[in-house]
């Protein structure tokens, strides 16, 4: 019978030696999985670049209440305001706390189209963007006793003299409302460079001011609107959109319903400051995207003429480089790209 190698007990002390590897084993696994998994600790603030009343306010707003409504967070939250500089102050506030997840703020189209004009050092890629949550679609409005009736009118006036009408936007000349004017009158044959923009700190102020007298034309998301329109204090003579929405502004024709080839749709979304970890962005875009599928949000969605379109992390990327090349070509039609 050939020889065999004895089986051998370990000694207690060898026991004992397994079990404590094996434990260590199991523990490093568990030890990297509670690392994975971030939770804020303290209070949150989202920061919004632009003054209360702003379209961005309204969004941050939004969000923040179903966040507490749903109770979504374990922790207080609270909204920012930190207008001025073409969004630049909020965005250097941000910033101010790099790889701080209890920071957030609204990503928009201005986020790019600032860079691009020059205004703002900051791009998409100096910070963390987490997600997009929504279209909107921009309406032009005057006040009822504007002998202007439809686009037409607004179009042809202005192609006989581009600085003939004074056109509030906010938040920034070259921005989503600026650019929405600029496409549908380019479309329209005018010289969109010499157009007479007047710039508001937010769309309550644009508003404001073509209630009083002070502009011709207003671009404004229609929830500012809405209570004017409803009044009758002002009229829409048209809406970016690419067919006619729904509710109080289901009489507003689309450029193309009049003739003019064009379509515009801003959008909104959230981003943190740079030099997020990807489990800080996971769990954000997780609250992000329980929010968008909350029945309070999509009535908030409906209310305000938003139109879906979730974009998460890891598309968005790409989306903004899109984004951004496409904004690059209008403002450099403009004359307004550095």
């Amino acid at each position: 019978m050939p020889n065999e190698t004895p089986h051998r007990t370990p000694p207690p002390v060898a026991h004992a030696a397994l079990r404590l590897a094996a434990l260590l084993c199991l523990a490093i696994p568990a030890a990297h999985a509670q690392q994975a998994v971030w939770r804020p600790e303290k209070t949150v603030e989202f920061v919004v670049p632009a003054a209360p009343g702003a379209s961005f306010d309204v969004t941050a707003r939004t969000i923040h209440r179903i966040w507490q409504d749903r109770k979504m967070l374990e922790v207080a939250s609270v909204v920012v305001n930190k207008p001025g500089g073409g969004g630049r102050i909020g965005q250097t506030y941000l910033n101010q706390h790099a790889g701080d997840a209890h920071y957030l703020s609204i990503l928009t189209p201005g986020v790019l189209s600032n860079h691009i004009l020059g205004q703002n050092k900051f791009n998409y890629t100096d910070f963390t963007p987490i997600s997009v949550l929504f279209a909107e679609y921009l309406c032009f409005a005057v006040r009822p006793d504007s002998p202007l009736r439809s686009a037409k009118d607004m179009a042809e006036m202005l192609k006989k003299d581009p600085e003939a009408l004074s056109t509030a936007v906010a938040t920034s000349r070259g921005g989503a409302l600026h650019t929405a004017a600029a496409i549908a009158m380019k479309a329209a044959g005018v010289d969109i460079k010499k157009m007479k923009i007047v710039v508001f700190n937010s769309n309550a102020e644009s508003v404001t001011a073509l209630l009083g007298g002070h502009v011709d034309i207003a671009v404004s998301p229609p929830y500012q609107l809405m209570p004017h329109v409803q009044s009758g204090k002002v009229r829409v003579i048209a809406i970016s959109s690419p067919q006619r929405v729904k509710g109080a502004f289901a009489g507003a024709a689309t450029w193309r319903e009049q003739g003019i080839n064009s379509s515009f749709a801003s959008w909104r979304g959230v981003m943190g400051p740079k030099g997020l970890t990807a489990t800080q962005v996971a769990y954000w875009e997780d609250i992000l995207a329980k929010l968008s599928k909350s029945d309070e949000w999509k009535r908030d969605v409906e209310r305000n003429l938003w139109e879906v379109n979730f974009v998460p992390s890891r598309g968005l990327t790409k989306y903004l480089e899109g984004q951004y090349d496409e904004l690059k070509r209008i403002l450099a039609e403009l004359e307004l790209a550095k």
